[in-house]
């Protein structure tokens, strides 16, 4: 069961949020004209930056969501 209180805390965080317009569009044009960039990490380095990558990705969905509305 989803925590709706939670989801609406995070809607008004992401709403009151100061969006960086120019840079996450030249990010995703730069992700849409050259694709995924590969990355070589071994496995040690992932589990080591686990957390960090995993809010990476989190951010840079929620830019892309934020710039595409999609």
């Amino acid at each position: 069961m989803a925590d709706y209180e939670a989801l609406k805390t995070r809607v008004g965080d992401l709403a009151g949020r100061a969006w960086d317009v120019p840079a996450i569009e030249a990010r995703f044009k730069k992700l849409g004209a050259e694709g995924i960039p590969r990355k070589a990490f071994g496995r040690d380095g992932i589990l080591a930056q686990k957390q960090q990558i995993l809010d990476r990705v989190q951010r840079r969905g929620e830019e892309y969501e934020y710039l595409s509305h999609n």
